[in-house]
């Protein structure tokens, strides 16, 4: 498989040749099931980086360089992905600084971990093994472990520990190529520092199998810190943007659910008298599921939408997945009324309020089979 090596650069010519010989003479002589490779992704950096990687890719031809304008480290590693995939065929990309703050020795256990079967694999300073450098001021380690703790909790990414680092080794086929990266790219919050929250949130959605692996992240070797002041207010922001944007489609479902439910509500009244109550509902929860699949389709899911111009067949074929999740519902809320009528005996208010206990539990059934399954994000 051939890995990439992405490093963008903006006056790291101190650095950069330095990187380059270690990788070359030290790294990448011991990967010997992959092939490798160095893209030096350089934003038209003033001190001269560009001729210095011109100079040594005389001498190694692995070694690739892509020139560009300053626009933000995200922007500059999108450039860099797509390059990589389009243009040298890349199987795998990492994501590497070329300051030494990540340590290039730390590439060999990360690509045993690809070989182990998984599909994202992230340097971690925040598991055991793992550190910042203790020269940090106290105000940026509080800053850089709060960030990763508030994004694992925003974004409901308990598993992992550091959301935040830039240490990243990333399975193109089935989840790099199925990112729309021009969208990073152009987001303005994930333009700069923040990118790596996106692309990890995006991996995660995708089902991706993510290891981390320990490192010891390293104070700058030479030349000067790059960070943003305002990559932390960044990272915020973006997070909050990708909460409220998925959120937002929980409430379009909360919606849709209650226009079904109120059909549902309808149509029980109206078969209630004439059958039993589980049978009545049944035939209620299963005229609601039709009005429910053509409005999510049609709004909720309208990005992903399933539509009739891919054919017909396919079309019913999910409305038939449609209805083969939701069999969850009708169960559950079949149940639901069963077990209720049971206990606490047939009445209005008693019948009316087991359909509402079960339309939400079923609800939450619902939502989760409708993301995971029937408008599932495709690889």
């Amino acid at each position: 498989m051939k890995i990439i090596i992405i490093i963008p650069t903006y006056n790291e010519k101190e650095n950069i040749k330095k990187m380059i010989f270690y990788l070359e003479k030290e790294i990448f002589p011991k990967i010997k099931q992959h092939e490798m490779g160095l893209l030096i992704v350089d934003d038209n950096s003033p001190d001269g980086t560009a001729g210095v990687v011109k100079e040594v890719m005389k001498k190694y031809k692995n070694i690739y360089l892509l020139a560009g304008e300053k626009e933000g480290l995200g922007v500059a590693y999108v450039r860099g992905m797509k390059y990589a995939m389009k243009k040298l065929s890349a199987g795998w990309v990492v994501e590497m600084d070329a300051d030494f703050q990540h340590n290039p020795d730390d590439l060999l256990p990360m690509i045993r971990a690809t070989d182990q079967g998984y599909d994202y694999v992230i340097g971690s300073r925040y598991v055991a093994g793992g550190s910042i450098p203790k020269e940090w001021a106290l105000y940026r380690k509080f800053l850089s472990v709060f960030g990763s703790l508030f994004a694992r909790i925003v974004l409901w990414v308990p598993k992992i520990h550091d959301v935040t680092s830039g240490f990243k080794l990333t399975k193109v086929r089935g989840f790099l190529d199925s990112i729309d990266l021009d969208n990073v790219a152009a987001f303005d919050y994930s333009k700069r520092y923040a990118y790596k929250v996106r692309i990890l949130y995006e991996m995660v959605r995708l089902g991706a199998k993510v290891k981390e692996v320990p490192i010891k992240f390293q104070p700058r070797e030479e030349g000067i810190s790059k960070m943003p002041k305002n990559n932390f207010k960044d990272t915020l922001k973006l997070v909050l943007t990708l909460r409220w944007r998925d959120s937002q489609r929980l409430v379009k479902v909360v919606i849709v659910g209650g226009i079904g439910a109120i059909i549902q509500f309808s149509i029980f009244n109206l078969l209630r008298l004439s059958l039993r109550p589980e049978f009545a509902n049944t035939i209620a929860v299963e005229i609601a599921i039709i009005s429910n699949f053509i409005i999510n389709n049609m709004w909720t899911f309208k990005d992903r939408k399933i539509k009739a111009a891919q054919g017909i067949g396919k079309l019913i074929a999910k409305f038939g997945q449609f209805n083969l999740v939701s069999l969850g519902s009708i169960l559950i809320q079949f149940i639901v009324m069963k077990v209720g009528v049971s206990v606490f005996g047939r009445s209005f208010i008693i019948e009316n309020l087991l359909v509402a206990v079960g339309i939400l539990i079923g609800l939450i059934w619902n939502y989760f089979m409708y993301i995971n399954f029937v408008w599932k994000v495709k690889k």
